[in-house]
């Protein structure tokens, strides 16, 4: 944006920079946009598989016999 800040009045218009000031803009935003829905994303998953390591505790708990007490991080490793 700097460069076309400079090259206001000799070889673009206000109009150019305008435009190209809105695509940037606009470019910013689907960026955004991206990584705010993959952190939905990850957030909804990490979510999901904490939900489901901490129902599998407690039914671990109630059945001291057949159990499996792992962490969701060691699932993972």
């Amino acid at each position: 944006m700097e460069k076309v800040m400079q090259e206001l009045g000799k070889s673009l218009t206000d109009q150019d920079v305008n435009s190209l000031a809105a695509q940037h803009f606009e470019s910013q935003q689907d960026l955004e946009n991206k990584w705010s829905n993959e952190l939905k994303q990850s957030t909804a998953i990490q979510k999901q598989e904490y939900q489901e390591w901490v129902i599998k505790l407690h039914q671990d708990l109630k059945n001291p016999n057949n159990s499996s007490l792992r962490s969701p991080v060691e699932d993972h490793a």
